[in-house]
């Protein structure tokens, strides 16, 4: 947004919130305000209905020990413009109490379950604030700066107790009761009964549990259950250094590591202020966008494969191996690569890299085409797909949406486009767009999308060799220390908006890591989107979400 803007509507909200409301415009040219616990809601309902900042993209927050303080962190879009500002509420870390933003943003949902379960904090009015990745049981929260895990004794627990979901408790509404006590056939007798689908199953698409309250194979009510691969990528952040947070990233989506590792190193560059030399951005967007097609692979593969088509899973791995091979050449890893670095990657190009991407690039379009030939143009697979599901751009919206399931919708949001971040502004390709939100639009959009990875490859191709040789590392300290502030990056990854929120105090390690994760926050829908269609839909609808389960649960 330019100046011009952000100072007038910072003079505007100025005068809406003469007290209790503080504005400061960020380094990075975001809108930030600091509010008192009592106005935050205010603000944001403000920020929602008069400047159109309909998205919440993330909220989390930061424990400043020493200040006594816990800092809640809402970031919030206008997809539109588009344009980014930040609310803060500064709490006291005895007793951190805030007012829930679900009224305002249904998205906080899970958000704000997690900064509870991490941080203590206390939405008032949440409607189900329980522990989200770690157990219920557990004592104390262990983002905190003064919590110990050495000194937190596990619970007794019995190995053999199976934990149920129930119903009747939380934000999800049943079906009505009749007055005799059933579920409205007038007998008595329940009609609906649970079924846990998962953590186990095939077609979870890793450990993910979906309670589903089923009226026949008809779904009336779905809740998600997350947590079984938590492993604490953000608090084991803080514990290393800058550079040695690098690898851990490949581990949150490991089927877009190179992705993963893109958002960090922008995020610790744009703190500590590094210079990536043009030959290393380069290859990163070429690197990037082989993770995007190689992701996508993996997706429509797993789609068909759940749908009953195993066939194409097959010709999918055929060329995931390829683009493995591809990255095996430039840093020795497959599905976890730790390619970058800050300032830049670890090493050149080898001889052998170019040629064999250049083969890669003549071959995919008719393996495109292939898929198409056995799944686009199925009628079964047709039939499972076309109009099963119906997500809508109120409904994207309103739980914070992004990726190709944001664009299955018709909203024009892409990062590369949107917000553009390392070379992208300089390449030509376009962003497809669905129409209809259904379980088809989420598998063809990764169809398209693959061709216009393919473009943008090419196209950098062709800047590489204009570009000439060069360094492929700009020149960091061993010991980095970012001086102590703030920043946030984000970017386009193959599941959505992927953003890294670093916080630093001049130290050599990251005082604060966050990973907003697009796919945590796009699974908030599921329940919404399955209520009403069958099991066997569920699965395909699920499919179209494009789950890892390690990006969920971190």
């Amino acid at each position: 947004m330019k100046t011009k803007d952000v100072e007038k509507k910072k003079a505007a909200l100025s005068r809406r919130f003469s007290e209790g409301v503080t504005l400061d415009l960020h380094r990075d040219g975001v809108l930030e305000a600091v509010a008192v616990p009592e106005k935050v809601e205010e603000v944001l309902r403000t920020l929602k209905d008069d400047y159109d900042f309909h998205q919440l993209h993330d909220l989390t927050a930061v424990d400043y020990i020493k200040d006594n303080q816990i800092t809640v962190v809402y970031r919030l879009m206008n997809l539109d413009k588009p344009d980014m500002m930040v609310v803060k509420a500064p709490l006291d870390r005895g007793q951190p109490e805030v007012a829930t933003a679900t009224g305002v943003y249904p998205a906080a949902n899970w958000l704000e379950r997690e900064v509870y379960d991490y941080y203590g904090v206390r939405f008032t009015g949440h409607p189900n604030l329980t522990r989200m990745m770690m157990w219920e049981g557990f004592e104390g929260h262990p983002f905190r700066k003064d919590f110990d895990a050495h000194d937190q004794a596990p619970p007794e627990r019995d190995p053999f107790e199976t934990t149920y979901l129930d119903f009747s408790q939380g934000a999800l509404q049943l079906t009505p009761t009749s007055p005799d006590g059933g579920n409205g056939n007038g007998n008595g007798s329940p009609r609906t009964f649970l079924l846990n689908f998962g953590p186990q199953h095939p077609s979870m698409h890793g450990v993910f549990r979906a309670a589903v309250e089923l009226d026949g194979e008809t779904i009336v009510d779905l809740r998600p259950v997350v947590g079984y691969l938590h492993r604490g990528l953000e608090k084991i952040a803080e514990n290393r250094t800058w550079a040695q947070v690098l690898p851990y990233t490949d581990r949150t989506d490991y089927l877009a590591a190179m992705n993963n590792n893109h958002v960090y190193v922008l995020a610790v560059e744009k703190l500590a202020g590094i210079e990536v030399p043009l030959r290393a951005e380069i290859i990163r967007v070429i690197m990037t966008e082989l993770g995007r097609i190689h992701s996508h692979l993996m997706a429509i593969g797993c789609i068909g494969m759940d749908c009953g088509a195993l066939t194409p899973m097959f010709y999918a791995w055929r060329e995931r191996e390829t683009i493995y091979d591809l990255f095996e050449m430039v840093c020795g890893g497959r599905l976890l690569t730790t390619y970058f670095r800050i300032g830049g990657v670890a090493r050149d190009l080898p001889d052998e890299f170019l040629p064999r991407l250049q083969k890669f690039l003549k071959a995919m379009p008719g393996h495109i085409e292939q898929y198409n030939r056995i799944l686009s143009g199925n009628e079964i697979f047709l039939k499972r797909l076309k109009k099963v599901a119906h997500l809508t751009r109120e409904m994207a919206l309103k739980y914070s949406m992004t990726g190709p399931m944001l664009r299955s919708t018709g909203v024009k949001y892409d990062v590369r486009k949107s917000d553009p971040y390392s070379l992208y502004s300089k390449f030509d390709f376009k962003v497809p767009l669905g129409k209809n939100g259904d379980a088809w639009d989420f598998y063809w959009l990764r169809i398209l999308e693959m061709w216009q990875s393919l473009r943008i490859v090419e196209q950098a191709l062709n800047y590489l060799e204009e570009a000439g040789p060069g360094p492929v590392q700009a020149k960091v300290s061993k010991v980095l220390k970012p001086p102590a502030g703030e920043a946030y990056v984000h970017i386009e990854s193959p599941k959505g908006d992927l953003g890294c929120y670093l916080v630093s105090d001049g130290g050599t390690n990251p005082y604060r890591f966050r990973w907003r994760p697009p796919l945590f926050i796009n699974l908030q829908s599921l329940p919404e989107l399955v209520r009403g269609w069958k099991i066997a839909d569920f699965i395909a609808i699920f499919a179209g979400y494009d789950a890892v389960m390690g990006e969920v649960d971190r």
